[in-house]
């Protein structure tokens, strides 16, 4: 599943009604149609579960088309992950997606996802934009269409050990937090296992409940309250657009994500034998590993080479850009986990199955495993 590290070069962020506006959305995909077309590229448009993202994305694909562009359209929300997967098999050149990404359910956007942004803009044309009904009519040709659901998760599956995770007796709660996820990880751990996925908050709502849909800042309450009060082993929030991701252990705790990394970290050492460096947040000071004194003991125990910033996504952005090998690990404060033998991109789907399959090898016991990391970076002295 390797791929290449694509990043976000180009974004437009609005709120609904006061930027984000169908003029606007259309004025700025025939500039961008522009350009395209000067380089000869295809488009892949998808887009996420906001409000009328749909909508929007068929009316973009729509100007594309018109324009001359070679363009292909989402059949369903998809998460950011797939589209990724989606460029690397070469379905198109660059692609487009209706999305805020994790920004407050009042913003949409557009976001281009290219190698590069030579001759290509967002920027709104100055010229009034072709003119068609909205919201769009009729059904879409079958051959306008990709499936970029499928193809992503199956390589998944040829990732992580789901037959380990199966057998073993876990009860874990995934909130997909009405996102492009809801449904995939219990599709993937499948039927006749001992192991219940069980999705909350998996039906499509636009207003994500009125929050902003990433998992460090929602506060999570409903499912902690589950994780906690059903006695289950793990508990997983991913953010809508499917790249930020946390864990809820046993008692109902959030784990920081510099806690997470550095357990998923430590795992991917010590079970399949990976190695390379590992980039970090600076813990939060109310965090339980806050200091971490003994960072040179974990490190001389794992193998691991940690660099530890208040933000690594600019490093991460940096490494990933022009370095040849990419990080074992890197995480960003929002929760964003790029494993690097996998994917150059963020994937919560990924993380979260690697996190299932990291619980299920230790029996189901998170709790012990946090608590173990806890005492190896925060004792003083021998």
């Amino acid at each position: 599943m390797s791929a290449p590290y694509r990043p976000y070069a180009l974004a437009w962020q609005a709120i609904y009604a006061d930027e984000f506006t169908l003029d606007q959305v259309r004025r700025r995909t025939t500039t961008l149609a522009s350009g395209l077309l000067g380089r000869g590229l295809s488009c892949l448009v998808a887009y996420d579960t906001r409000f009328m993202g749909a909508l929007f994305a068929r009316d973009v694909e729509l100007t594309l088309r018109s324009m001359g562009v070679k363009v292909t359209l989402a059949a369903a929300p998809t998460p950011l992950p797939a589209i990724h997967y989606a460029l690397g098999q070469r379905v198109a050149d660059c692609a487009l997606y209706i999305s805020a990404c994790n920004q407050s359910y009042v913003y949409n956007g557009m976001l281009l996802v290219a190698d590069n942004a030579t001759d290509l803009s967002l920027d709104p044309a100055t010229e009034p934009p072709p003119a068609y009904s909205f919201p769009p009519v009729g059904e879409l040709n079958p051959e306008q269409t990709r499936d970029l659901r499928t193809p992503y998760m199956e390589a998944l599956r040829n990732l992580v050990d789901l037959d380990l995770v199966r057998r073993t007796s876990l009860t874990i709660f995934v909130d997909a937090m009405n996102g492009t996820t809801a449904g995939m990880f219990s599709s993937l751990l499948g039927e006749g296992g001992q192991t219940r996925a069980i999705e909350i908050n998996r039906e499509a709502d636009p207003l994500f409940g009125r929050t902003t849909p990433t998992p460090v800042t929602a506060g999570l309450m409903r499912l902690k309250k589950l994780v906690r009060e059903s006695d289950s082993h793990l508990g997983l929030a991913l953010s809508a657009d499917g790249t930020a991701v946390s864990l809820i252990e046993t008692y109902g705790e959030q784990l920081d994500p510099t806690e997470t990394a550095m357990l998923l970290a430590a795992y991917l050492a010590r079970h399949h034998r990976q190695r390379g460096s590992l980039l970090i947040p600076t813990p939060h000071p109310d965090s339980a590993i806050a200091g971490m004194p003994r960072l040179n003991l974990w490190e001389e125990q794992t193998g691991l080479r940690v660099e530890s910033l208040s933000n690594p996504a600019v490093r991460l952005n940096e490494l990933m850009s022009s370095e040849r090998t990419l990080p074992l690990l890197g995480a960003t404060t929002s929760g964003e986990l790029i494993i690097g033998r996998y994917a150059g991109y963020p994937d919560a789907l990924l993380a979260g199955l690697l996190c299932a399959e990291m619980v299920a090898r230790s029996g189901g016991n998170l709790h012990t495993l946090r608590d173990a990391q806890r005492a190896q970076l925060t004792r003083v002295g021998a």
